[in-house]
């Protein structure tokens, strides 16, 4: 059943695959065949994807192809095997839980859940840390303050200790990960996770981009932001999340954006 699912899924991509491959074949054999290379592919080929998929989701939402090919930089670098210490993997960086939701094949041993559950628990005793201690106060006796500085310190003690499992976990979860997909066929990693496929994991950044772009006007921060943070984050915060690794993000895709912009005439011209 497992092969079977597997040589529908290759029928189903065949025409996909065989694009994005003659766009970079070239360059893939051009590299020397080293344990670890990283298969390079130009960014005028990923403008090319990138093109291609805005034609087939532009019923949904007509993307400025230079804004993608911006927050595919800021993830990647347009690295491969890129891999984040939380689990995000390939060029465009998809987190596995969202990969299987667009329909991938994702690598998913049990104990990925757990390292999730281990930063969800640490984040909450860190949370009870500091609300335990913004009761600290002056108008307490000496007493009291003593035992709420007490409770911060067990709550951040737990907390460090659950941070630290997750922590070894997700890493465990990226060395296993890295093995197993790096220098594979495109073939195999259909079997194996699907976000290293180049052509594969554009079109599913393209379509979560189109989606979230729709509901946000088109607004290039925005939309840079949701797919740091997600769209319910940037709803919900009516605007960029006051969040550091977003505010962070979406700075560096506009920077990259206006680059491009600034130099669009090299990529007519390469």
């Amino acid at each position: 059943m497992r092969k079977k699912t597997a040589f529908l899924l290759f029928i189903l991509f065949a025409n996909l695959l065989f694009l994005g491959s003659a766009l970079y074949a070239t360059d893939q054999k051009s590299q020397p065949n080293s344990g670890n290379q990283e298969q390079i592919i130009s960014e005028q080929d990923y403008l090319k994807l990138i093109k291609l998929f805005i034609e087939k989701y532009k019923n949904i939402y007509p993307l400025d192809p230079f804004l993608v090919l911006s927050i595919i930089k800021a993830e990647s670098s347009f690295k491969k095997y890129e891999i984040s210490s939380s689990g995000a993997a390939g060029p465009v960086q998809l987190m596995p839980f969202t990969a299987r939701e667009m329909g991938m094949r994702v690598f998913s041993p049990y104990y990925y859940q757990v390292a999730l559950d281990e930063r969800g628990i640490s984040a909450n005793y860190y949370k009870k840390a500091d609300e335990t201690m913004g009761k600290i106060s002056f108008k307490n006796s000496s007493e009291e303050n003593e035992k709420l500085s007490v409770q911060v310190r067990l709550y951040k003690e737990i907390g460090s200790w659950h941070e630290a499992q997750a922590k070894s976990l997700f890493q465990r979860y990226k060395e296993e990960l890295l093995s197993k997909v790096i220098n594979k066929t495109d073939e195999e990693l259909m079997d194996i996770d699907q976000r290293f496929i180049v052509p594969l994991a554009i079109d599913v950044c393209v379509k979560i981009l189109a989606n979230n772009a729709k509901k946000l006007n088109g607004d290039k921060r925005e939309i840079a932001s949701s797919y740091n943070a997600g769209l319910g984050a940037v709803i919900n915060s009516g605007g960029i999340p006051f969040l550091k690794q977003t505010v962070v993000f979406q700075n560096r895709v506009i920077k990259f954006y206006r680059e491009y912009i600034e130099g669009e005439e090299s990529f007519s011209n390469p």
